[in-house]
């Protein structure tokens, strides 16, 4: 309750804050319906789910040839009793022509730079990755991700610098927030490009829970409706990657996509097939249908919805 009190509470200070600069409320809205097969009790199952919601306050305000951008976000589940609410991103950046800060609770490098680039499924399950149902994102990295935490949900601070047009550099700290002095406790660097035929990044995080350094690299090609791409994460050994391809044709996207999660408290490699099509309506508006295959342990789900952006 009290974490919910405190995000409406964000969100009320933004609309304040907004009163007097440029504002625009941001946000997704997404319903599908789904079937698992296997369930964690080993029957199908239908449900009715309301996954990768979330409502969003943008506001801008110019002061002597600097920008200033406030964002808060709330992730949203109506169909949920326990948590409908939950914070999402919150953070202020200082905007200059060729760089910006940023603190605040922030999304990894890993999460934009990587995964959002080539995250081209919709359907999600909105479970809680257990060893017997591995894959709720829709991406392999992902979910490693979240199994092994690259605190999300710790205060950050991020620079990032570029030539205004391709070319950046970004460093992000994120510290501890138990304790009244806050220390270091993990940090990362990228550096990337991003043009109108895709995108290439290469990221690097140090982590204190771990011995090891975490590479990331992820590539996307663009060409002619055509659209072909891939993400990897390394630590020592190649632990998760994703390889997708999607091609557009007039209003329909067809799309697969092929990963491995190689997890770290598991023998085995986990592996996932994903295959949809999308039905576009609008620049705002999408139908998806989606089936997701794991081999090992051997389960499908089928997913399908609609999706709005605004």
């Amino acid at each position: 309750m009290q974490k919910h009190v405190n995000v409406a509470l964000v969100l009320l200070a933004g609309s304040g804050l907004a009163w007097g600069a440029e504002s625009r409320v941001t946000g997704q809205l997404q319903v599908q319906g789904a079937y698992l097969e296997p369930a964690l009790d080993g029957e199908g199952r239908w449900y009715l789910q309301a996954p990768n919601s979330w409502l969003g306050l943008e506001v801008l305000e110019s002061v002597t040839g600097s920008q200033y951008r406030a964002v808060l976000e709330a992730d949203l589940n109506p169909l949920s009793l326990d948590e409908p609410v939950s914070s999402r991103q919150v953070f202020i950046e200082w905007l200059q022509p060729l760089y910006s800060i940023r603190g605040g609770q922030l999304r990894s490098l890993e999460q934009r730079l990587l995964a959002d680039p080539i995250d081209q499924m919709h359907g999600f399950d909105g479970a809680q990755p257990t060893s017997a149902d591995r894959f709720t994102d829709a991406l392999a990295i992902d979910t490693y991700s979240a199994r092994t935490g690259l605190g999300l949900e710790q205060p950050s601070l991020e620079f990032t610098a570029s030539n205004g047009e391709l070319m950046y550099i970004s460093g992000q700290w994120t510290f501890e927030d138990e304790t009244a002095s806050s220390t270091l406790q993990q940090w990362a660097v990228a550096a990337g490009l991003d043009t109108p035929e895709g995108s290439v990044a290469l990221t690097y995080r140090r982590n204190d829970a771990f011995d090891a350094g975490l590479f990331g690299s992820s590539i996307l090609w663009e060409s002619d409706g055509l659209q072909l791409g891939g993400s990897a994460l390394y630590r020592e050994e190649v632990v998760a990657w994703d390889l997708v391809g999607a091609y557009r044709a007039g209003t329909v996207v067809s799309k697969v996509s092929y990963g491995r999660d190689n997890l770290q408290d598991a023998l085995d490699e986990a592996s996932y097939w994903a295959f949809g099509i999308d039905q576009v309506f609008s620049g705002a508006i999408l139908n998806y249908s989606e089936i997701r295959w794991q081999p090992e342990p051997e389960q499908w789900r089928w997913m399908t919805g609609f999706k709005m952006t605004f």
